[in-house]
């Protein structure tokens, strides 16, 4: 995947393997700092394996040049599975949190990285993000029917998605993305992971730090 990182390159300077530095950095870790506790826990139906549930928005700048940060996580820890909701917001966040549960439904979650690639290259390039009609080359790329996948947008499951990620983000707080609440436990505190040496050794660190607290409660 083409990775994008510049239009946060002031926050995600050293998302590269990790250094000597980044090595010798203090990797421990303080409640109220680096993560906060939040109750009741947040489940996630029918997923028993250590979850991390990631609330973002697909034209985020800043979820976008997390990606490939938590891509790698993934990649080398595939025993924690990645639940991700869409934020609820603005009118534009609405749209996009239709765009995402279309995916979902039509069976293509697994693009989600691609089509925020998608995103972040058309606002690149023309300065907007997609409408319906933007979408018709991407989908047409991924082999996804554009008509199954418009009525999906609008179905009574990604309606009631909606309903059920909105009403789990108003009761936790969330104002910004991404937000990422480790075993329906944990937030992590974004700041410690953009303002560390190694952004994506930090994230690793604190995320294994959290998931394996998640585990002995």
């Amino acid at each position: 995947m083409k990775r994008h990182l510049v239009l946060l390159a002031s926050l995600l300077l050293a998302v590269v393997s990790v250094s000597a530095i980044a090595r010798a950095e203090d990797q421990s870790f303080k409640e109220g700092q680096d993560f906060i506790t939040v109750k009741p826990v947040v489940k996630v139906p029918g997923v028993k394996q250590p979850y991390v549930i990631e609330y973002l928005w697909l034209g985020c700048p800043h979820c976008q040049a997390m990606n490939p940060i938590i891509e790698h996580y993934e990649h080398e820890h595939p025993k924690v599975k990645f639940v991700r909701r869409p934020a609820i917001g603005k009118d534009r966040w609405v749209f996009d949190a239709h765009v995402f549960y279309a995916l979902q439904e039509t069976g293509n979650g697994e693009l989600i990285y691609k089509i925020m690639e998608f995103y972040h290259n058309l606002a690149g390039s023309e300065r907007r993000l997609p409408d319906k009609e933007d979408l018709k080359p991407f989908l047409t790329q991924h082999h996804i029917d554009a008509d199954k996948f418009y009525k999906a947008m609008d179905s009574d499951a990604t309606l009631e998605n909606l309903s059920a990620a909105y009403q789990d983000q108003e009761a936790l707080g969330i104002k910004g993305v991404p937000t990422f609440l480790v075993g329906g436990q944990y937030i992590m505190t974004l700041a410690s992971i953009t303002q560390a040496k190694d952004p994506q050794a930090r994230f690793e660190a604190l995320m294994n730090y959290l998931v394996e607290k998640t585990q002995h409660n």
